[in-house]
């Protein structure tokens, strides 16, 4: 008796996995839960390739996936492939991605900004526009700031004038994995708060 009892469940539970396996392909093209403010996404994995400038993509175990038509792609991955850094900034609790082909950054106080150097040792120039000539920086490695200062230019606002900053970062700062990023800034003559951010990639280890 106990021998057909356990027979019986063996079936059932056969059965039973036999139906999951067949509604498990229609349940990821189409489940959809809310979960409090957010929303749970199910994607199958895509069964095209993906070529970028002509090179396909590996997989490197980081699937393509599909979404109602749309591809979705592992960022770092596809990053290196165009040749753009992808970073996470942990301070700020967002993604940076940053292309080799991006036009110099500028806003209304910085401009023409460029970068050369690497491992820690960089130089920085570019024109400012600030408030009684000073111009205060900042460089931080997705977590803290490794380095603060301010440089004080030849005219303040409303001319132009041209700085270079000589940046050295000590090897021990130096993130193991992450991203240096220089900020570029101006205090308010209202309040002391930072204005006129502009944000600079140095190097991502």
């Amino acid at each position: 008796m106990n021998m057909l009892r356990n027979y019986k469940g063996f079936i059932i539970g056969l059965v039973m996995g036999g139906l999951l396996m067949t509604a498990l392909p229609s349940m990821a093209a189409t489940n959809e839960t809310v979960k409090g403010s957010k929303t749970t996404y199910s994607l199958t994995e895509a069964g095209y390739p993906i070529e970028v400038n002509g090179a396909v993509y590996a997989g490197q175990g980081l699937p393509v996936l599909n979404y109602k038509g749309n591809t979705y792609v592992p960022l770092r991955a596809i990053g290196d492939m165009l040749g753009a850094s992808v970073a996470w900034n942990d301070r700020l609790g967002k993604v940076v991605i940053r292309s080799e082909a991006a036009p110099a950054p500028c806003n209304t106080a910085f401009c023409e900004v460029s970068v050369s150097g690497s491992g820690g040792h960089y130089t920085v120039s570019g024109k400012g526009r600030v408030f009684e000539a000073v111009m205060q920086y900042a460089v931080e490695d997705g977590h803290d700031y490794v380095l603060e200062g301010h440089q004080m230019l030849d005219e303040g606002a409303p001319a132009w004038s041209a700085f270079s900053l000589d940046i050295k970062i000590p090897p021990e700062k130096l993130p193991s994995n992450g991203t240096l990023t220089l900020e570029l800034f101006e205090y308010s003559a209202k309040d002391g708060s930072r204005i006129n951010v502009l944000s600079i990639p140095l190097e991502t280890f």
